[in-house]
């Protein structure tokens, strides 16, 4: 096999690596504070605007009620006795579509029953009453980052409990990349994603312990204490509510998103017919946190075969974040620490590099002694090597190497919560998003075209030697600017470990 051949195949494994990850590949600068018991907090009966002045006013009805507490804030609606705003106050955000709501109760006719809300301390009791039927929906809230709520229906009436619009998009400047991430558990035996189960609709009946709605960073989990008759399952329009335009969708799909941008949202029905008891918690999407439940939460960030590496990854950034106080600083460190870990590996293989570059002229000659012979070539080539000392294969042995490593770096900065919204410096303001103007991955093009000048002589791969770093850029564009930044420090010191290896000599 000639070098220009196995050169374009090493070219195109790469490719077709990197293409086949991204296909089917699938983060509030603090972490997230453990769980602890808290106090009873302040319930408010809102019934003007300036009680809730800092809610928007869609979120409001005649009849709401603001549970205000120390991580989280609730509105309840009387309409449908239904969650209309819940926020994780720790981040920021609001996990209920605008001017839509979460376990609504529903008529027969699909509306909204109307409640009578009344509260007695941390606890808002709710309810509908007519000719023939009483039910009764009750929110207590004594948990950190959730509520209880507990339905009682008359035994053997059919109850509607919608939570049919989903989880709205929290990342809005990268919505792509946001519902790219949303999914379905549920939990019988086993904790179980059903995200590609749910075509249009999906049905799951029997003994279900919690099942979760999540978004990218965030999780609903609603555990169920009683029987419940079934949930549906609902796959929605990626548009639908979630306030996500095709422009802000189709952003995402430009560069290496093009096989990954976009996803749907979901949402569920939960079918009741005697009294039962949720308990529902927003929860942070972050390992640690969710594993001290011991409910099975954690499995929702496996990560596959890769998770425990990127876990591995997470926990010295978070190390070194202690130390430096800003993530990309700690990006920067860890590239180095990486660097110095397969220095050898790498040491071998620009030496092995150099003594291809020294043989070049013996190469050429044997090509053209014998063009007509191609097995005779070969035999010569493999003859020549062995006497220089050089395997033309050990220049893909660190890539290979390092593969699984860059992957699972890769599902570290992209789907950790420590790096949302986390600053590096300058305009580089938020590590889980690109960088804005594209001059990290730019940068690093332009790094490793200079390495590949350097280490090329062979003018038949000259053309690989401008193509892989455009292919390089093209795929980083809309990385994280986290692993841009960790690519671009990784390739400046690969850059002066061959600058310091050319000159020390081949000794």
């Amino acid at each position: 096999m000639s070098d220009r051949l196995r050169t374009a195949l090493a070219f195109f494994l790469i490719v077709c690596i990197l293409l086949l990850w991204m296909f089917l590949g699938r983060k509030n600068t603090q972490p997230a504070e453990p769980v602890e018991p808290i106090a009873r907090d302040t319930v408010e009966h809102a019934l003007t605007d300036s009680t809730v002045h800092a809610l928007p006013e869609e979120t409001l009805d005649d009849d709401s009620v603001v549970i205000d507490q120390e991580h989280i804030m609730v509105v309840l609606s009387n309409r449908g006795g239904a969650v209309k705003s819940f926020v994780l106050k720790d981040y920021d955000i609001d996990i209920v579509p605008s001017q839509k709501s979460l376990f609504s109760s529903l008529s027969s006719e699909g509306t909204l029953l109307p409640f009578e809300p009344t509260i007695e301390g941390d606890t808002v009791r709710l309810l509908y009453r007519n000719e023939s039927l009483v039910i009764t929906k009750t929110y207590i809230f004594d948990d950190a980052y959730g509520f209880r709520l507990l339905v009682d229906v008359p035994a053997g009436y059919r109850h509607l409990l919608s939570l049919k619009s989903g989880l709205r998009v929290t990342e809005e400047k990268n919505s792509g990349e946001d519902l790219r991430h949303f999914n379905v558990y549920v939990k019988q035996d086993n904790v179980t994603s059903i995200k590609g189960k749910v075509k249009d609709t999906y049905e799951v009946r029997g003994n279900i312990v919690w099942f979760g709605l999540r978004t990218k960073y965030f999780l609903l989990a609603t555990n169920t204490t009683g029987v419940l008759d079934r949930i549906t399952f609902y796959k929605l329009d990626k548009n639908e509510t979630a306030q996500v335009t095709d422009i802000e969708i189709n952003r995402a799909l430009f560069g290496c998103y093009y096989w990954r941008g976009g996803g749907n949202r979901y949402g569920a029905e939960v079918h009741i017919q005697d009294d039962i008891q949720f308990d529902v918690k927003l929860l942070p999407v972050q390992y640690g946190f969710l594993a001290q439940y011991k409910e099975g939460y954690e499995q929702v960030t496996s990560g596959g075969i890769l998770g425990p590496i990127s876990r591995l990854f997470l926990a010295i950034f978070n190390l070194l974040y202690a130390l430096f106080k800003n993530y990309g600083l700690a990006i920067i460190v860890f590239a180095i620490c990486i660097k110095l870990v397969f220095f050898p590996l790498s040491r071998q293989m620009i030496k092995s590099q150099h003594r291809m570059q020294m043989i070049q002229p013996e190469l050429k000659k044997l090509q053209q002694k014998h063009k007509d012979d191609p097995q005779r070539l070969n035999q010569e080539m493999m003859h020549l090597y062995k006497t220089y000392k050089v395997n033309p294969f050990t220049g893909c042995l660190p890539l290979v190497v390092q593969m699984p490593i860059f992957f699972a770096l890769y599902q570290t900065l992209i789907s950790s919560i420590e790096f949302r919204h986390a600053p590096f410096m300058l305009w580089i303001t938020d590590l889980s998003f690109k960088d804005p103007y594209y001059i990290l991955p730019i940068a690093m093009g332009v790094m490793m075209l200079v390495q590949s000048f350097l280490t090329t002589v062979d003018p038949r791969q000259r053309y690989m030697t401008i193509i892989m770093p455009l292919f390089m850029v093209f795929i980083f564009l809309n990385f994280p600017s986290g692993l841009q930044l960790y690519w671009f420090s990784y390739n400046i010191l690969t850059l002066a470990e061959h600058i310091m290896i050319k000159r020390g000599g081949m000794k």
